[in-house]
């Protein structure tokens, strides 16, 4: 998991973790490096795009993506993840808009035939989730139907 704000230190952990055979997710934290991220890097994972901005429009929910992002982010393969974590630690932006955010990218993935990932992402023990759990809320948030990846089942 790479987090940092400066482009060149991602660039450089990411290509150590790339070396290692690593898959590597980056936590981004503006939409300029989400653009950076998406676009320039080989990396394999983007999360937290919920995050960056901390107030919506009046008119518009801004869940950190648009289709410009959905578009390159389905050329060059890279997968858009959500986290359960972040959810469990809604603070600031609240566990509603959060949750509203993540929609409408399921949304936004789904249109542009984007690859999405919904993990636990934990840091604590007490944030663990079963796999059954994680599943019923992707569920919930949209992220399962004839065009979205299944959840593989115990006969798989």
């Amino acid at each position: 998991l790479v987090s940092d704000n400066n482009k060149k230190e991602i660039l450089k952990k990411i290509k150590k973790g790339k070396q290692q055979g690593k898959l590597v997710v980056v936590r981004v934290s503006s939409e300029e490096l989400l653009r950076f991220v998406v676009e320039k890097t080989p990396a394999d994972m983007v999360i937290g795009q919920e995050l960056i901005n901390p107030k919506d429009s009046v008119h518009y929910v801004r869940g950190g993506i648009d289709q410009i992002i959905c578009k390159i982010a389905a050329e060059k393969g890279k997968v858009i993840g959500f986290s359960f974590s972040d959810i469990l630690k809604a603070e600031g932006v609240g566990r509603s808009k959060l949750l509203s955010r993540m929609k409408l990218n399921i949304k936004l993935c789904r249109k542009y035939k984007v690859k999405c990932f919904f993990g636990g992402f934990s840091s604590d023990l007490w944030e663990l989730r079963g796999v059954h759990d994680l599943k019923a809320f992707w569920e919930v948030l949209g992220g399962v139907g004839k065009d979205c990846m299944n959840w593989p089942t115990s006969s798989e």
